[in-house]
């Protein structure tokens, strides 16, 4: 299976934010290497979006695994999201991370379908599940 893990961009679509590396997502993506899968990692802090639309249409990712450890990522991940499924509408899109652990049913709600779950806690242990 193809995972492809996404850490969000500037927070706010600005341009003032802090840049931090996303070891949590690369945790979580090294124990899905681990079990076999394929896995690419994209950091939307340094690619572009249009990197990312590039990454899902020609690598066709079965999943889709967005870090939010920031409530202000919230908006970016769910239009990200909304425009993957239109692109890839038989992708598993899944959102963990520190701040989605403790706003699960928000995010589902206002991903309106296009989010399949929101992981929470520790996603090293359930992410191939």
């Amino acid at each position: 299976m193809k995972l492809l893990f996404v850490h969000p961009g500037p927070l706010l679509y600005t341009n003032v934010f802090l840049r931090l590396e996303p070891l949590g997502l690369e945790l979580v993506a090294e124990a899905a290497r681990r079990q076999k899968h394929s896995v690419r990692l994209i950091d939307l802090q340094v690619e572009s979006q249009a990197a990312y639309h590039r990454m899902i249409s020609e690598w066709l990712p079965d999943f889709i695994a967005f870090s939010c450890n920031y409530l202000a990522n919230v908006p970016e991940i769910v239009d990200l999201a909304v425009a993957t499924k239109i692109v890839l509408p038989r992708s598993f899109i899944c959102v963990g991370g520190h701040s989605a652990s403790f706003i699960a049913e928000t995010i589902l709600e206002h991903g309106a379908g296009a989010i399949d779950c929101v992981l929470k806690g520790e996603g090293e242990a359930s992410i191939v599940e």
